[in-house]
C-alpha cells in the first residue's frame, strides 16, 4: 500500500478523483488509461477499486430513493382527477385523499425500510488499509481525520460512521490527527484496549504480538480504557500510557514524545532501548528477520537516530557503537519466484 501512495505522489495522480470521474462518467480517455494502469499494478489497487465501486453502487441506490419528485406526482394525479366528470365535493375530496395518501404510505414504507437497510449495510461494510513491512502509508477518513500507518499495520473503518461514534480498528501502529467533534466521539479499538477521543493528536502502538499497547498524547485529551472497563486513564499532552495485556492494567508517565512519533517523519529513533526492542523495530522497518545468537545481547541498551540510512549502514553503525558483529544472509529465489527475507544474525564480539 505504501508503494502505491508513493507512486501517486511522484506522478501527481489523484486516484480517488479518477475513480470518482470513472463512476460518474466524466473521466477523460487519458484519465481512463491512467486509472486502468493503476488498477492493474497490484492486487491491493484492484481490491481498493472494487470496494469503491461497491460503495458507489450503494450510494446510487440511496440517492434514487431520495429523488422522488412529490410535486410532479401530485400534478399528475390532479390532472387525472379533474379531467373527469364533476362529482360531489365531499366524494371528490375523499378520492383526492385516498389517491394521494396511498403513494405517500408506499413511499414512506419503502424509504423507512430502505434507510434502515442501507444504514446497516454502510455500517457493516469496512474499508481495510494495510501497510506492508518495510513501508509506511497515510490516509484520510470520511470525517476528515488524518492517519499515518507504520510498517506491518492494518486499519479498518466503516464506509459510513454511525451517528453515535466514529469507531476504527487498529492492528499495529498509527499516528492520528482526529477531526474535532465533541458530540461525535472517535474510538480506536485495538482488540484489548480502547482509546476514546473527540479531537486529538496521538500515537498508538498496538502490534498484536506484543504484550504492551503504548499510547502517547501530542495534543488534546484521550481516555484509555481496558477491554473489561476495569482500568481507565486520562492522558494529558506529553504523557505515555502503557497497557499490559497480561495484567489488564494501565500506567502513565511523562515521556519524550519524539521517541514515539519520529517514525511518522521517516526517522528511526532509539533512546536507551534494549536490543530486543531495537531488533523488533528494525525488522518491521527494513522487512528483514533478526536472530540474536548470544542472549546477553538482548540486555544491551542503544541510543541512535537514523534518517534514510540503508540496512547495511545501520548494521555497521550498530557494530561500531556496541560490542556486536553480524552476518547477513543472501536472498534466494523461492519456488513461487519471490525472494525470501534476509536474515541478520547478531553475535557478541569476543575480546581478543
Amino acid at each position: 500500500m505504501i508503494e502505491i501512495i508513493k507512486q501517486m505522489d511522484i506522478e501527481g495522480l489523484d486516484i480517488d478523483q479518477l475513480i470518482w470521474n470513472d463512476f460518474s462518467g466524466e473521466i477523460t480517455s487519458e484519465g481512463k488509461i491512467l486509472l486502468d494502469r493503476w488498477v492493474n499494478q497490484s492486487v491491493d489497487n484492484k481490491r481498493y477499486y472494487l470496494e469503491q465501486k461497491k460503495l458507489w453502487s450503494l450510494v446510487a441506490r440511496h440517492r434514487m430513493i431520495q429523488q422522488i419528485d412529490g410535486h410532479k406526482a401530485y400534478q399528475k394525479i390532479s390532472d387525472q382527477l379533474f379531467a373527469r366528470k364533476k362529482v360531489g365535493f365531499f366524494i371528490q375530496l375523499q378520492r383526492i385523499a385516498a389517491i394521494l395518501l396511498l403513494p405517500v404510505l408506499i413511499v414512506s414504507a419503502i424509504y423507512y425500510y430502505s434507510e434502515r437497510n442501507h444504514a446497516h449495510q454502510f455500517s457493516t461494510i469496512y474499508n481495510t488499509v494495510e501497510t506492508s513491512l518495510g513501508m509506511r502509508s497515510s490516509l484520510t477518513l470520511p470525517d476528515g481525520t488524518k492517519i499515518w500507518l507504520n510498517a506491518g499495520s492494518k486499519l479498518s473503518y466503516p464506509i459510513l460512521f454511525s451517528d453515535k461514534v466514529r469507531e476504527v480498528k487498529l492492528s499495529g501502529e498509527a499516528y492520528f490527527e482526529v477531526k474535532k467533534d465533541k458530540k461525535w466521539p472517535f474510538l480506536v479499538n485495538s482488540g484489548n484496549m480502547n482509546i476514546v477521543v473527540s479531537g486529538t493528536t496521538f500515537n498508538c502502538n498496538a502490534y498484536p504480538e506484543n504484550n504492551e499497547i503504548q499510547t502517547v498524547l501530542v495534543e488534546g485529551q484521550v481516555t484509555v480504557i481496558n477491554e473489561s472497563a476495569t482500568a481507565l486513564e486520562e492522558l494529558q499532552p506529553g504523557e505515555l500510557a502503557v497497557f499490559r495485556k497480561n495484567s489488564q492494567q494501565i500506567t502513565k508517565t511523562k515521556t519524550d514524545l519524539q521517541k514515539y512519533i519520529a517514525w511518522k517523519s521517516g526517522k528511526l529513533m532509539f533512546r536507551d532501548d534494549k536490543m530486543n526492542e531495537v531488533v523488533e523495530k528494525l525488522e518491521r522497518w527494513y522487512n528483514v528477520e533478526f536472530e540474536i545468537m548470544d542472549k546477553e545481547i538482548s540486555d544491551y541498551v542503544y541510543t541512535a537516530t537514523f534518517i534514510d540510512e540503508s540496512l547495511d549502514q545501520v548494521l555497521k553503525m550498530l557494530s561500531i557503537s556496541a560490542p556486536i558483529r553480524y552476518t547477513v544472509s543472501v536472498r534466494s529465489k523461492q519456488e513461487d519466484q519471490t525472494f525470501e527475507k534476509q536474515t541478520v544474525k547478531l553475535y557478541r564480539k569476543k575480546n581478543i
